[in-house]
């Protein structure tokens, strides 16, 4: 471990992420090269990784190599796509040909693919340049990592996405894979002050990712813009599809101009009772922005309906715990009959409290998840989509858990599309602020999302 981070005193407006989308005029014109600005990235890696702990595996070889072949596209003004010479971080749960894919697990100590999972070969072909792996909790969903946030080498990066987050909210890349199963995409993404955007459920094809919950598991992205989240989500949805039955994220290559956003249902849900007087503060602060701005917010006092969703959101969070974990049983089961002695005491708990859970506990919860997912349609007729935290506050002390999840696991439960957004700050850390939208209505919820980013952060 180098030096912990400093007290960064994190602002929003000075953040040191990175815009890929807004480098592509200077590749065009000869200005800058996919080359010169991997070497940047590399540059920014070695001196923030030893604090860090992002990364699992790195190949600069294979990096450059992509790089200098994207360099060579743009001087014939010929890219592929708007990720054409993006560095990218892939979280190590997503195959990969050419490096190891472990896990954060001693069963898949130096494991190999012979494969790219479909999001990767997706990323490849578009002209992406993939760095390397990026820290995951155990399977997504046991042990933390060694990772720490970016703002804070003491506070937790969030997970289960903790090194694709840290590597993005602190610069080192431009945009990156992670996974969400409950709040694994945006949550790490609000604690590392990073955009992070999770798609319509089955919208991005999950192939070549190892598995938890197949009605729960989504892939998604996360970048220094609203715009790097909505290209790299693009051009896996346009060239390998979602995942079947769903045919692959709805909507254009770019995002066009911004949407303002006329009416917006704030949500509290169980996280609300949770949240400390300066986070309720500063996210109050942005509801009166944003109605200053003409945007209508309702919220459970000013509709039945949006009542009745609060009241079928209480107890969430053991609700998706009962499914997923049910729907986990493959591969665990086998894990833990296999290797058990190679699982985390954490991982191995957490099993052996759910693998009891039956057939009617299950079909019960789902039964109630139905009920919820029909209420969320009902309410889109009358508002553009929701607002809520991200998280109960900014990222807490300790690398020994990920933090709360409360106020992500409703959107995942739903599958319908979310998106983080690094608009506020407390005790001097990123607080995310979460847009929710409909099923497949992901092309709006962007748009809205730029709106309100344009707004806050001008």
């Amino acid at each position: 471990m180098g030096a912990p981070a400093k007290d960064l005193n994190y602002d929003p407006n000075a953040s040191p992420m990175l815009r890929f989308h807004e480098t592509i005029a200077a590749f065009l014109d000869g200005g800058d090269t996919p080359r010169a600005y991997l070497e940047r990235c590399l540059e920014t890696i070695e001196a923030l990784e030893p604090t860090i702990s992002a990364w699992v595996h790195q190949d600069p070889n294979i990096a450059r190599a992509a790089a200098d072949a994207a360099t060579e596209r743009y001087k014939k003004g010929q890219p592929l796509s708007l990720i054409d010479g993006c560095p990218m971080a892939v979280k190590d749960i997503i195959e990969t040909a050419d490096m190891p894919t472990q896990m954060n697990s001693a069963i898949y100590e130096g494991w190999q693919s012979v494969r790219d999972a479909a999001c990767v070969q997706a990323l490849r072909a578009s002209g992406a340049v993939v760095v390397g792996k990026t820290v995951t909790t155990e399977f997504a969903t046991g042990a933390s990592g060694p990772t720490s946030n970016p703002f804070d080498a003491g506070r937790t990066p969030g997970g289960s996405s903790s090194g694709t987050a840290a590597s993005v909210g602190s610069g080192m890349v431009p945009a990156g894979l992670g996974t969400q199963t409950a709040g694994s995409v945006v949550r790490p993404a609000a604690y590392c002050g990073a955009y992070g955007f999770k798609p319509t459920h089955a919208s991005l094809n999950m192939g070549g990712i190892h598995p938890i919950s197949n009605t729960h598991d989504a892939l998604g992205t996360i970048a220094g813009s609203v715009d790097d989240c909505w290209h790299t989500a693009y051009q896996i949805a346009r060239l390998v599809g979602g995942t079947a039955p769903h045919p692959g994220m709805i909507g254009p290559a770019t995002l066009d101009e911004p949407l303002k956003p006329l009416r917006l249902i704030r949500l509290y849900t169980d996280g609300w009772s949770e949240v400390e007087a300066p986070t309720r503060e500063a996210f109050e602060t942005l509801l009166r922005n944003l109605q200053g701005k003409d945007v209508e917010i309702f919220d459970k006092d000013d509709g039945d309906d949006i009542a009745e969703l609060e009241r079928l959101l209480e107890g969430v969070d053991a609700l998706s715990r009962t499914i997923t974990q049910f729907e986990r049983r493959w591969p665990f089961n086998d894990y833990y009959e296999r290797h058990r002695e190679k699982l985390s005491p954490v991982l191995r708990e957490s099993m052996e409290k759910t693998m009891h859970i039956t057939q009617e506990q299950y079909d019960n919860a789902v039964a109630h998840r139905r009920k919820v997912r029909h209420q969320v349609d009902a309410l889109g007729t009358g508002a553009d989509g929701f607002i809520t935290l991200t998280a109960a506050g900014p990222a807490p002390l300790g690398l020994e858990t990920t933090g709360n999840r409360s106020f992500q696991i409703a959107w995942t439960l739903t599958a319908t599309p979310s998106i983080s957004l690094p608009l506020l700050s407390v005790d001097h850390m990123p607080l995310g602020v979460q847009l929710m939208g409909f099923y497949d209505k992901d092309e709006r919820l962007a748009r809205n999302a730029k709106w309100i980013s344009k707004t806050v952060l001008g």
